[in-house]
């Protein structure tokens, strides 16, 4: 059966829109092929959650931070989208912390036990709680330190009741003192089992912290491999360089440019001194015309004369053109053998000689 290009368009547009609904929703930290149920806390500073923070129960992500929204009464209202299966008890805290020292938070969800009755539903709101960093990365000290200081006290008692007692009948002072030392010893007992317990508490927080240390060492010495990896490069490139001797082939370079800039240097001043020849011959000839030698020189001192001679024959020019005008048959022998008289015109312009 042949498939139209229609349907084959309509496919493909069904398979994209899909594909971005999922991608959308995978963002968003939403599964559309899981049963998940929307759980709403409300609190007074979320200390930089952001979505799609994960949200864990002993250590296990069982759903994640849907929205962060900042209400009219300026609380936060933070929505969950939690594994519909997990059974809640309504007295649920939803504790915002930090599980690494590098400051990205996550939610845990504390609760004594699985709920089998009267349990929270999708749409309920949880208690919000948030731990700070220190907290959250050695755990409640509050009741390990009170607890601390009952167990030191109850330890230390009894070794100092018996050295109250021996010497508190020799002198009343001595005993008073005993029994000071005695009180300082029990809360040093206390103070002891406490960092001790405070101690195996923090064991699996410090263990954390530990192994995201060592992750970050790790990729600072990834970075450490790529920066010697660039540096060999550079050395290698100025290797190069250096094997190029760069500074012999600008000198030679120079060198070049000095010579050609020393051989135009000779032309122009052969061109100069060639200059000079001809300036000094043109003011030898000036000098000789200034002298009266030559026939320019007579030309240009004697300006009367030729003035004179061009006026003359100017005129006599004229002369001859009135005649040829006047007298035309004077120079017209055709069929006269003799010319006739010259009849002088009363308007002679001539020159009276």
């Amino acid at each position: 059966m042949k498939i139209s290009n229609e349907v084959k368009v309509a496919i493909l547009a069904l398979v994209a829109i899909f594909i971005f609904v999922y991608g959308f929703n995978f963002l968003k930290g939403k599964d559309i092929f899981k049963r998940t149920g929307t759980y709403y806390i409300v609190y007074k500073e979320v200390d930089g959650l952001i979505p799609p923070a994960p949200v864990t129960v002993n250590g296990v992500q069982v759903g994640s931070v849907i929205e962060v929204d900042l209400l009219d009464n300026l609380d936060i209202l933070v929505e969950l989208n939690l594994d519909r299966e997990l059974s809640l008890p309504k007295s649920t805290i939803a504790d915002i912390y930090s599980p690494s020292p590098l400051g990205e938070k996550s939610i845990r969800l504390r609760f004594n036990g699985v709920c089998k009755n009267d349990c929270a539903v999708s749409g309920d709101t949880l208690r919000g709680k948030v731990t700070g960093l220190v907290a959250s990365l050695t755990g409640d000290m509050t009741s390990t330190l009170d607890e601390t200081k009952t167990a030191l006290s109850e330890a230390i008692s009894a070794g100092l009741d018996s050295l109250n007692v021996k010497f508190s009948d020799e002198s009343e002072a001595l005993g008073e003192s005993f029994s000071d030392l005695q009180s300082i010893l029990k809360n040093l007992n206390r103070s002891t089992r406490k960092l001790d317990k405070l101690l195996g508490n923090s064991t699996d927080n410090i263990a954390n912290t530990l192994t995201n240390l060592e992750a970050a060492t790790s990729n600072l010495k990834g970075t450490k491999e790529q920066l010697d990896r660039v540096l060999a490069n550079a050395e290698s490139f100025t290797g190069d360089l250096k094997t190029l001797d760069l500074k012999d082939k600008l000198d030679s370079t120079i060198g070049g440019v000095n010579d050609a800039l020393n051989s135009t240097v000779e032309k122009v001043k052969s061109t100069l001194d060639k200059a000079d020849k001809a300036i000094a011959g043109v003011d030898d000839i000036m000098a000789k015309v200034k002298d009266g030698n030559g026939s320019i020189s007579q030309l240009m001192n004697d300006e009367a004369k030729l003035y004179n001679s061009i006026n003359e024959a100017t005129l006599d020019m004229q002369l001859l053109m009135q005649d040829i005008r006047l007298n035309p048959k004077r120079y017209i022998r055709l069929f006269r053998a003799k010319s006739p008289d010259y009849e002088k015109p009363e308007d002679d312009p001539g020159r009276n000689e």
